[in-house]
């Protein structure tokens, strides 16, 4: 049996972020994770920043954290968005080689004094005294915790939609976690679900690029954190913009249909 100050469950932005954080706290910190090599990973969106996610980015950046660090080790273009408003309304926005980021998270995490990185499931929380005062993975190791931080994401009872088609997923290609759910829900906690949307993937092959707006990295120094040099990218990445047109909202509105979102499938609201 292991004992630790704190025990963080996923390894996402929010779990990699807070188990780096305690552990600098020098409080002792494990970091537990059904896979290993996916320590860090970008399901979704490989993009780091925005409107809105660029400051949060920078105000994790200014309180020691290693999301801006590692997005500015592992891009491949970035961008100065709202040049045409004033200074509080510009901020920046990266696309990261998704292998890339991962691989700086995990050798961040693994240098890390203090910190141990577990792979398992976590299926129960175990409570004494009305504290949490350790977890059970599926694998049978129970590590005694002070404190436990839960970031497990969309894994939760997690779905998968494609069209019609659902099945049970933390994400695509992983599980979900189906005992930590219901040990929350047996603890009385309320249970809604962290809904996301993720664009399709398309060959590039397929694209004929030369009639789409393309997009340069910065040709000035630029990046998130205020802790590395910034630097001009080459220019080897660019993103490309496109534009729907009439044609494109008449083939949306006849299928609505049959998207989840508006055939009863999805009742859930998204984040915005």
């Amino acid at each position: 049996m292991k004992h630790y100050g704190v025990v963080v469950i996923g390894a996402g932005h929010a779990g990699c972020e807070a188990a780096y954080a305690s552990a600098r706290l020098g409080v002792k910190t494990a970091l537990v994770t059904v896979n290993l090599s996916e320590i860090g990973k970008m399901p979704c969106n490989p993009a780091i920043g925005g409107p809105g996610k660029s400051q949060i980015v920078r105000e994790i950046d200014a309180l020691g954290g290693m999301m801006g660090r590692i997005t500015d080790q592992s891009m491949l273009n970035i961008r100065l968005l709202n040049t045409s408003k004033g200074r509080a309304m510009q901020v920046r926005r990266a696309q990261a080689d998704r292998d890339a980021y991962k691989l700086h998270w995990k050798k961040t995490l693994e240098h890390t004094d203090g910190l141990d990185l577990i792979e398992g499931m976590v299926e129960e929380l175990r409570i004494s005294d009305h504290c949490v005062s350790a977890v059970r993975l599926r694998e049978g190791l129970e590590i005694v915790a002070r404190a436990v931080i839960i970031a497990a994401g969309t894994f939760l009872n997690g779905e998968v939609l494609i069209g019609n088609l659902v099945y049970p997923a933390g994400r695509t290609g992983e599980p979900p976690s189906i005992g930590l759910a219901n040990s929350l829900r047996k603890l009385g906690l309320r249970m809604s679900r962290l809904k996301t949307g993720t664009t399709p993937r398309v060959n590039k092959r397929s694209i004929d690029t030369s009639v789409l707006e393309r997009q340069h990295t910065s040709d000035v120094p630029l990046g998130f954190s205020v802790w590395r040099e910034q630097r001009v990218l080459a220019d080897d990445f660019p993103v490309y913009v496109s534009c729907t047109n009439e044609e494109t909202h008449a083939v949306i509105r006849n299928n609505l249909s049959l998207t989840p979102n508006f055939n009863g499938l999805i009742t859930s609201e998204g984040p915005r």
